[in-house]
């Protein structure tokens, strides 16, 4: 197992009352190395509670995260960032780039937090760049870059760091459908060779490119579905019918 998320459970109480929001209620679910797994849900259903935590940006009030045999739970919080930056990659839906920079610096940023050498910054950068289309864009600004640009720039710098596992919030969320389309392709290929992938979104569409995707409501993973050997377009037909059945549509 590459991935466990064992019994989760988060809990919010309101400033000022002893009410309390269950946001995840004993969510259980194993990922394998490799898998592409996307989770989708309704807003407010608790599948960004559920990356957040997964991305050790936030704490469960019970449960653990374990990946790769390591419990993220019990990192020191004085530890908490170089863990991310040297095992997580994330992909988000406003690409978060820096104008300042420029795109090799964006996708090179990461290794400059990490204190990587320049030379072995360089060495990465040629074929990530080529395999992504990026060559020729790499002295432009993200100002000067479509949308669709900018989020393989946004892949880039999460792939850059050869991280463990990559985790993507809403990733075609700010895109067009052919740009959309174009995206979850290129996860597929990234999935092909070998990277782990887990994605949050609400765009069947999204998560057709997946090979497994979990449903998540009030809080608890609830069901599954797995691509097998249907093609996006007939993965995307079942998840449509999936969500108008047991979640009354999105």
């Amino acid at each position: 197992m590459f991935l466990y998320a064992k019994h989760l459970q988060r809990v919010f109480r309101t400033r000022g009352s002893k009410a309390e929001v269950r946001a995840l209620q004993d969510v259980h679910f194993q990922v394998e190395k490799g898998e592409f797994v996307a989770i989708m849900g309704e807003s407010g259903s608790g599948k960004t509670t559920l990356l957040n935590i997964l991305a050790t940006l936030d704490q469960p009030t019970s449960g653990a995260v374990i990946l790769n045999g390591k419990d993220l739970t019990h990192i020191k919080e004085s530890d908490m960032a170089d863990f991310r930056l040297k095992n997580l990659g994330f992909v988000f839906q406003d690409f978060n780039l820096l104008d300042t920079l420029n795109i090799r610096d964006n996708i090179f940023l990461p290794l400059v937090l990490s204190d990587l050498p320049i030379t072995e910054m360089e060495q990465r950068l040629p074929a990530l760049a080529d395999n992504l289309g990026l060559t020729e864009l790499l002295n432009q600004r993200p100002y000067e870059l479509s949308g669709g640009q900018q989020q393989r720039v946004a892949i880039a710098r999460a792939l850059i760091t050869k991280p463990q596992l990559i985790l993507a919030d809403e990733p075609t969320a700010a895109l067009d459908y052919r740009n959309s389309e174009d995206l979850m392709r290129i996860f597929e290929d990234i999935n092909q060779s070998g990277q782990t992938i887990l994605m949050v979104t609400h765009s069947p569409m999204a998560a057709s490119h997946a090979g497994r995707v979990l449903f998540i409501k009030d809080g608890r993973i609830f069901h599954q579905l797995y691509r097998g050997d249907q093609s996006s377009s007939d993965f995307y037909k079942t998840i449509s019918l999936t969500m108008t059945s047991l979640l009354g549509g999105d």
